[in-house]
């Protein structure tokens, strides 16, 4: 288990980039149906790190959250996940009300748009509090036949067992965390050429990494595994902790501004003109946002005052200042 108030930097760092690739694939991926060739295969090949990687992270922090009191577990997700998950569901209906559609219940979960990451994560949260009795690895030894196995048209239950498989493989990987970073360099190293590997080839051939089989996932997995043995040793990029702090702000607010600028500009002007917008208003706004409004209502729910009853009759509420 990741100990107490140690924070890990290089964490920071990696959901930074995570987010900001996933940010920059739809960048190019959004305003036009055809993403040019080059930039749509290093996307494709990026597929096998983007959205496994913070899976990943978000599970080796799970013990840490267990350790706090069940309520402060459960009320830290619905104010930190459910609340910006509402929040920006509402927003969407908002800009694109023609193509939401909120009388379905998947939409609330974030079905058919980029909020469904926070959905699948609450659903691998609410699971995870089962971890205070079973060990994580238990849910990958299930997970990865039922996965491979269950054919559902349910989105939310085929995501959930396909990323839900990272998200409980860094829970397990944070009970040997300790020993991992203290490997040498040639596991590490052969982990992330394999899976390097295996992305250049699946980029090539398949397009998008195909996922519900365990071959993706094991060449996924030891990518990210790889990953992670690196960061913890590079130096401090303390622009991308700074993002991956406020990764939240990043994820749910890309996706509205590069949708506005792409409804205002495709169409009249040319691809590589509209790209440039997309990335400079959506750099900014995302950047203006979490720079100012982070810890606001659009993306925290604010904590409620708790009464405290005095323990003993004339003890005060609260201790005076300066006292």
């Amino acid at each position: 288990m990741i100990p107490s108030g140690q924070r890990h930097h290089w964490m920071d760092a990696l959901r930074g980039a995570a987010v900001l690739l996933v940010a920059l694939w739809h960048a190019f991926s959004i305003p036009y149906r055809e993403t040019p060739p080059g930039i749509e295969w290093a996307f494709d090949f990026l597929s096998v790190y983007r959205i496994p990687l913070l899976m990943f992270l978000s599970g080796l922090l799970l013990d840490h959250s267990l350790s706090k009191p069940v309520s402060a577990y459960v009320g830290g997700k619905l104010r930190r996940i459910a609340w910006p998950l509402l929040v920006w569901s509402l927003v969407l209906i908002l800009i694109a009300w023609r193509a939401a559609k909120p009388d379905s219940v998947g939409f609330w979960f974030g079905e058919d748009s980029h909020l469904w990451y926070l959905g699948v994560l609450l659903v691998c949260y609410a699971i995870g509090f089962l971890t205070r009795w079973v060990h994580p690895v238990v849910f990958l030894i299930v997970g990865v036949p039922a996965m491979e196995l269950v054919q559902t048209e349910n989105w939310l239950i085929n995501s959930t067992l396909w990323f839900g498989l990272f998200f409980f493989a860094g829970a397990t990987m944070s009970r040997w965390l300790a020993w991992w970073l203290a490997r040498g360099p040639v596991l590490p190293s052969i982990a992330l050429l394999a899976a390097s590997a295996w992305a250049a080839y699946s980029a090539t051939v398949h397009g998008y990494a195909p996922v519900a089989h365990w071959r993706p996932l094991a060449f996924s997995l030891a990518g990210v595994i790889g990953l992670v043995w690196f960061a913890a040793r590079m130096r401090r990029a303390r622009w991308l902790e700074w993002v991956g702090q406020r990764s939240i702000v990043f994820y749910v607010a890309h996706v509205p501004f590069i949708w506005i600028v792409t409804v205002l500009a495709v169409g009249s002007l040319p691809p590589p003109v509209t790209y440039a917008l997309v990335l400079v208003v959506t750099g900014a706004g995302c950047w203006m946002l979490a720079r100012h409004l982070a810890g606001s209502i659009l993306f925290v729910f604010p904590r409620l005052p708790v009464r405290r009853r005095p323990e003993a009759a004339g003890e005060p509420l609260a201790t005076p200042p300066g006292s």
